[in-house]
């Protein structure tokens, strides 16, 4: 098996554990992200966007929309998540994911969440945007520098 083959592969199996569970998973809090969010039905919308850092492919930028839960109730969200490649990651160093939902017009992400250190795997809080252009956005932190941001494709 040649290694894209092994890392579509990877990325695929770690895309549907993370939509299982999204069902299960409990609230996250609004300032850090967890591995899974409060939601069902979950969705991606847009193209991804794939981001390079140090010379290599680090992360990659989903949006999706789905069935979640938050202080006034149940209804359609979206959210953003933020994969940190297995190349990236084993570098072994100190890293943070940003992830939040880009709103056209708007200077400031929605649902805005750092992940835990060396997460590799993380989302934004879902928030109330799906009747709005929006676009997944995220970015590493690493040792007092920041990563090119990432922006998935603009969904309206």
């Amino acid at each position: 098996m040649s290694p894209l083959h092994r890392l579509v592969m990877t990325l695929a199996a770690l895309v549907a554990a993370a939509v299982v569970a999204v069902g299960l998973a409990p609230a996250a809090s609004a300032a850090t992200s967890s591995a899974s969010q409060p939601c069902s039905s979950v969705r991606q919308i847009g193209d991804r966007k794939v981001v390079s850092d140090l010379g290599m492919s680090a992360f990659t930028v989903r949006q999706y929309i789905g069935w979640c839960s938050d202080s006034r109730g149940s209804a359609w969200m979206n959210f953003a998540s933020v994969y940190v490649w297995d190349q990236y990651h084993a570098r072994g160093f100190a890293y943070r994911s940003y992830s939040g939902v880009a709103v056209r017009g708007e200077p400031e992400t929605r649902g805005f969440t750092s992940s835990a250190n060396r997460q590799q795997l993380s989302y934004s809080t879902p928030v109330r945007t799906t009747s709005l252009c929006t676009q997944g956005w995220g970015k590493l932190y690493r040792a007092g520098s920041e990563s090119a941001q990432g922006l998935t494709t603009l969904v309206c």
